[in-house]
């Protein structure tokens, strides 16, 4: 298979598991449900990396698969719905160092 046919592929499974976030009752109370967890976690993080001394986008991320495993276990969650907390939260790295410079 071909580069082409791979990412045509690729994107058109992409883009069917986002059509059924947006789409589909049970897609949205997913995505409730990830919000309503992300929130707390990340402004635990936001406060936990302020304290480290010269943090970086390794040390959050470390920062990051610790906390949501101990909040996972804490709160009996999927495998799944982890790692999309996982990359939720790793994506917001940004807002982190916008504080940081502050």
């Amino acid at each position: 298979m071909g580069n082409f046919k791979r990412g045509l592929f690729l994107g058109g499974l992409l883009g069917a598991a986002l059509m059924w976030l947006n789409a589909t009752p049970k897609g949205k109370e997913m995505r409730a449900k990830l919000a309503a967890h992300l929130e707390p976690l990340f402004s635990e993080l936001k406060e936990s990396i302020k304290q480290l001394d010269g943090p970086t986008r390794e040390m959050y991320d470390a920062l990051v698969e610790r906390a949501v495993a101990e909040y996972a276990a804490k709160k009996d969650l999927a495998e799944d719905f982890k790692n999309h907390l996982i990359r939720r939260l790793k994506k917001k790295w940004k807002e982190i160092e916008k504080d940081l410079k502050k």
